[in-house]
């Protein structure tokens, strides 16, 4: 039966790491097998006195452990809180060759994937590949440009990085795939709705 249970030992500490309430659970088991390995032969008064203080440290961590909410990790991305981009928003955005329009933009997101449309040249176009990570919010479109001398045309990718801050989102706009080059264009978003 030993060796059984010495087999499924790993399979016993992966699956009880996947929780508090399990890694507590191991290390009372385990602080319970070391104490009793280490002070079998002491007097009642040391064991006693070890029993309180492993006790002691045992619901510390316990308590530590339940004040964590689920699902939230020591990760950097958990420490900077989703931003609410929900809503529709307005820029008023100077392209590189001189133009201004006035862009909107109408974001629903669910966790980090966000949908909705943002215009170009005044245009509504599908967000693809949306992606929120904290304040952090990214997306393509996609356009078409085309030259009338000769009927030709190429797909444009527009790149969309931006910052939210409350009820401003900071971008910058990165366009490739045309027949001219482009500089990344910076402009704000505000919320509308």
């Amino acid at each position: 039966m030993e060796e059984g249970v010495v087999q499924h030992i790993p399979a016993i500490i992966e699956q009880a790491a996947k929780s508090p309430l399990g890694l507590f659970a191991l290390m009372v088991i385990a602080l319970s097998a070391l104490g009793f390995v280490f002070f079998r032969d002491a007097s009642e008064r040391t064991r006693i006195g070890m029993f309180v203080m492993l006790f002691v440290g045992v619901v510390s961590f316990g308590v530590a452990a339940m004040r964590i909410p689920p699902g939230v990790t020591a990760t950097p991305e958990a420490a900077v809180p989703v931003a609410d981009i929900g809503g529709e928003w307005r820029a008023e955005v100077k392209y590189d060759w001189g133009d201004t329009h006035n862009e909107d933009f109408a974001f629903n997101y669910d966790g980090t994937e966000v949908l909705g449309t943002a215009s170009y040249l005044g245009k509504k176009r599908a967000l693809f590949d949306g992606q929120l990570k904290g304040d952090r919010l990214s997306f393509i479109t996609k356009s078409q440009q085309s030259i009338s001398s000769d009927n030709s045309i190429r797909d444009v990718t527009h790149h969309y990085i931006g910052k939210v801050a409350g009820d401003r989102i900071q971008f910058v706009l990165r366009s490739e795939g045309g027949f001219t080059e482009h500089v990344p264009v910076e402009f704000t978003a505000v919320r509308t709705r």
